[in-house]
Order: C-alpha cells, then structure tokens, then sequence
C-alpha cells in the first residue's frame, strides 16, 4: 500500500497550524477510513471530520498546541517555523508514506519585497487588489515583537490579522495590504528603533507612489509593540493617517518613562500632549483587563488623555478578565472577529 498526503497548514487566530491531511492512495482508502489516526509527539490528534473525495481523504484536525508550525523561541521572544512530526498509522497495514506539507493559500497572494534605507534593509509582505488606476486606499499593520526577523514572512504566521484583512479587501475593496517586517534585536524594542521608523516612511513614500494609494485613507493598525508604535506614529504625525486601530499597546515615546517590568504588565502613561495630538483620529482600541504583557492601563490612559482633549472620535473596548483565551494579551484576536470593525476602519476618511 503506498499513501501520499498533503498536510496542509492554516493561518489562525492562535497562529498557524497543520489543520488537515488529505490521503491518496493505490488501495481504496474509503474502505480504510476509521482504521486511519494520526499522532504527532506520542499524542492522539483528534478528528473532528473526514471527507470523502473522489480519491481521496481528507482527515480535519482539531487544533491543539502540538500542530503548530511555529515554536517560540523564549530567550529571543521571537517566532521560527518548526513543522510538526505527524505520523500516520492505518491498522493492520505498514504502508509506504510519502509526505509534504502545505502552505496556506492566502500567502501565495503577497509578494515579498525589500527596501534598503541609509542604514538598514527592511523587508516588507505586500498584497494589493482591485484596480491600481483609481486611488485606493492603504492599510499598514506593525506586528508584535514575537514576528521580527528578516524576509521570512512571519508577520503573516504569527496571528491571522493580514490574513482577515487581505480576505476584506479581496472581497469588498479596492485596497492595499502592507506588511513590513522589524528585523531582530537582543531587546524588545523592534518598532521603537528610530532607524526602522525612518525605513517605514521611506516605504510609505514609496508604496503610495508606486500603488497610487489615497493619501486621505492611510489606515494604521498595530499588535503589542506594533500597537505602541501605532500610538506613537498617530500621536507624532496625526495628518498622515486617517484612522488607527491598536490591539493590546500603549502610547509610546523615546526617553517616557516607562511602568511595569518589561514583558509582564508593562506601558507608558499618555501625556496631555499626546491626548490633544490623538484627539484628532478616529480610533478604535482594544486590550484584555488581563493581559500579562502589555498592561491595560496603557489603553485606559491613552483613553483618558484623549477624552480629557476633548477626543470624540475614540472607540475602546477592554475585554473581561477570562474573555482573551488562550493568551490574554492576544486581544487582536477577538477585535479582528468583530464584523463591524473592517467595515468602520475603511469608511474613515481624512
């Protein structure tokens, strides 16, 4: 008996994940169905459905931790790809496996590009839809610290927010999706290098020649430290952008004080500066009560400092204690789920 199979890999609210097998085989797999199961580090994967194809199987798993492309690194805080070690079994049969594992599809539709400034390389995710003839709009989201690295696509691994985005615009907008990626440092400090912020301007210039983006509907969005940097680009330089939306950030400034151990609660305190400058763009915020990584209070102040401006075009929603599972500090998760989000973001205008 000889089985090829096709391991398919899936972009997730948790990340990404081997989600299926499909199974070809020259012996009649239908027959064989419920003698089929997969392990993978000496743990049962759990079906939760099979599929009959003309000649073939498709084995649905459910997801659990052991199925994850990605491995984090913990002395990095960062994320690497390490495919997952499934075996299959069919009872009462040592059959010949042949194996491959693929991507999930939505990346083959981002081409990956770099830019070089005076002083750094930044490598960039880009994926544009509709008709470049008409001005379109931008949306640029920072990923979190766990998806720094070089030309290796992790912003598009690390959570499914690109990918719910790439998927609005492909269906109801003519838009652009771009998603540069901070390289690695020994600290967590990934979009906060002045080097890097300069390089996303560099771009930004660059990308709203080239895709002939609208400049009065440039869309900003951030997770974790790409959330603080969204604060910071929002509070620094409100004329550029026409709305913003941070997941689990505060608002950020070189040489602010910060609170909080680094990693484990921690967040900056807005200044009324900030809240007047902030007060100007529609914004809609999100965090978890109980994130352990970014504190809450970095959202709540930036809210105060806002409202105290007089800010009316501020959304915020803090999700309970127990609501964000399983990692409190992935609020993007449950934002980027909320149907009436995408359709607010695209309808600002500057």
């Amino acid at each position: 008996m000889n089985i090829n199979i096709i391991y398919q890999e899936e972009v997730t609210d948790n990340g990404t994940f081997v989600t299926s097998a499909m199974l070809k085989s020259d012996t009649d797999l239908k027959k064989l169905k419920k003698d089929v199961s997969f392990t993978v580090n000496n743990k049962e994967i759990n079906i939760r459905n099979v599929e009959e194809k003309s000649n073939s199987l498709i084995y649905y798993f459910e997801e659990m931790s052991e199925l994850s492309v990605l491995s984090f690194d913990a002395e990095k805080f960062i994320n690497n790809v390490s495919l997952p070690n499934i075996l299959v079994q069919v009872k009462n049969h040592l059959p010949h496996i042949a194996a491959e594992y693929r991507k999930d599809p939505f990346l083959k539709d981002f081409a990956e590009k770099i830019i070089q400034t005076d002083k750094v390389q930044l490598s960039y995710s880009i994926y544009a839809s509709g008709n470049k003839n008409v001005p379109r709009p931008l949306v640029l989201f920072l990923h979190g610290s766990g998806e720094r690295g070089f030309y290796n696509g992790m912003p598009l691994l690390g959570n499914d927010v690109p990918k719910t985005l790439y998927r609005y615009a492909k269906e109801k907008e003519n838009a652009v999706i771009l998603v540069p990626q901070a390289t690695w440092a020994p600290t967590l400090n990934g979009w906060f290098r002045k080097e890097f912020r300069a390089a996303l301007f560099q771009l930004l210039k660059q990308i709203t020649k080239e895709y002939n983006i609208d400049s009065k509907r440039i869309y900003l969005t951030g997770l974790s430290n790409g959330a603080s940097t969204t604060w910071f680009l929002g509070a620094n330089y409100p004329d550029l952008f026409a709305a913003l939306v941070p997941c689990s950030g505060y608002v950020y400034e070189d040489g602010k004080k910060g609170y909080g151990e680094q990693g484990k609660g921690r967040y900056m305190l807005a200044t009324s500066e900030e809240g007047q400058s902030l007060a100007q763009l529609p914004i809609w915020a999100f965090h978890a009560e109980d994130d352990p990584v970014v504190g809450v209070l970095g959202t709540k102040k930036a809210e105060e400092a806002i409202k105290n401006a007089g800010g009316k075009k501020l959304k915020v929603t803090i999700f309970p204690k127990g609501k964000v599972r399983p990692n409190p500090h992935a609020s993007w998760a449950y934002a980027y789920n909320n149907p009436e989000l995408l359709p607010w973001l695209f309808k600002q205008h500057k």
